[in-house]
């Protein structure tokens, strides 16, 4: 495609550069506010720098530029303009891709009518592929049109174009969605002699049913075959999903081999030791979860969250362990870590579960004190408390 060609799309969409790229300037002033905010978006600057690599170098559109370019489109600028670009996209770059990727537009913006209407064309066309199919699964999916999802995947079987993984498991999000338990296991049945069909993902969300249903051996079964697929790209999620799992199975044998698992082969996080402590005041152990924050303190990070703290706080205060909780955020601020407005709220409630109504009145001020939008206090728990505070002044009078 030439520059004049390029030239032809709205400029709207190729303009403001220079907010994104801006030109090399001899002064040393740093770019205002909202200069920099106009190009806060990533995917805005994506779409610009798409056009401005067209439209000023003059280089040649391919056909996976133009899909690209119509999947930013749509994002930053709405489906209609998408396909107004996709109107004025010369003949010879209107590929199977390109309709692919307009097909994931309207299906992104769960326009069913068009969506339908444009895969009908693609099948005239002879393009109909496994993506295709795909995308129409998922917006019936998204409408909640489940036996169209499952009307879908059998014409692609009768029409011989053969399901890939997003298929699948397009057609087994189906089945969980209806509750369907024996659906799933037909699909995981199919699907388990093909090892690339099924990801983790699919059978963690397929153990998530079972384990629903009461199938509590179905449900292991299916985190045995989600921890066999896991890849290094998705591995955190994936073992904080095991580690919960399990935990709520109340498998702490199996959750413990996980942690160590987990931390074996994924660099050290604040958001790790959250899904260990987090998944251990599910089951109210309080003597691990204590002992992961100690282990939490030693692992060097970039910075320790406080979160984690608030955490623990808050179990600590359910349990009445009130004091427990104070030392826990006093130590926290000897080693130079700030607590969080809500920090003070959650002892003020620890306070007043003891009946200890001036600390809890002193924390509530600090709360109030150190908020910062958006965090608000409940305020009828506050006026609640003060009312509390007045009452047992009025009695000991």
């Amino acid at each position: 495609m030439s520059g004049a060609q390029a030239s032809r799309y709205p400029p709207s969409w190729s303009n403001g550069i220079k907010k994104a790229i801006p030109p090399r300037s001899s002064s040393s002033r740093p770019s205002s506010r909202s200069s920099s905010a106009s190009a806060a978006s990533p995917t805005h600057s994506r779409s610009q720098l798409s056009f401005w690599m067209t439209d000023r170098r003059h280089l040649h559109l391919s056909v996976g530029d133009v899909a690209y370019r119509l999947d930013l489109i749509s994002k930053v600028h709405g489906l209609e303009k998408a396909v107004e670009y996709f109107g004025m996209v010369p003949k010879q770059l209107r590929k199977p891709q390109c309709y692919g990727s307009l097909l994931k537009c309207y299906v992104e913006a769960k326009a069913v009518d068009k969506a339908e209407e444009h895969f009908a064309k693609m099948q005239e066309m002879g393009m109909t592929s496994s993506y295709a199919y795909t995308w129409m699964m998922k917006l019936y999916l998204q409408t909640g049109q489940l036996e169209r999802v499952h009307a879908m995947f059998q014409d692609m079987e009768e029409k011989g174009v053969k399901p890939d993984t997003f298929s699948v498991e397009a057609m087994l999000a189906a089945y969980i969605a209806a509750e369907d338990v024996q659906g799933v296991g037909k699909v995981l049945d199919k699907a388990n002699p093909h090892e690339k069909l099924v990801t983790w993902h699919g059978h963690a969300s397929a153990a998530s049913l079972f384990m629903k249903s009461g199938m509590q051996v179905g449900a292991v079964m299916a985190l045995v075959e989600a921890e066999r697929r896991i890849s290094p790209k998705s591995s955190r999620i994936a073992y904080a999903f095991l580690l919960k799992t399990y935990t709520e199975l109340g498998m702490h044998a199996e959750a413990g081999r996980i942690w160590s698992v987990y931390k074996s082969k994924v660099p050290p996080c604040n958001t790790m030791y959250m899904s260990r402590l987090s998944a251990l005041l599910r089951t109210n152990d309080i003597d691990g979860a204590e002992a992961t924050l100690k282990e939490w303190e030693t692992v060097p990070l970039r910075y320790h969250d406080f979160r984690l703290i608030n955490v623990m706080v808050d179990a600590y205060c359910r349990e009445g362990l009130v004091e427990k909780a104070v030392a826990l955020v006093d130590g926290a601020i000897k080693k130079g870590r700030t607590p969080y407005a809500n920090t003070w709220y959650k002892l003020a409630g620890g306070f007043f579960k003891t009946g200890q109504v001036p600390e809890a009145v002193d924390m509530t001020r600090k709360a109030l004190d150190s908020a910062t939008p958006p965090w608000r206090p409940d305020l009828a728990n506050v006026l609640m408390r003060k009312q509390r505070e007045s009452s047992r002044e009025n009695a000991s009078e």
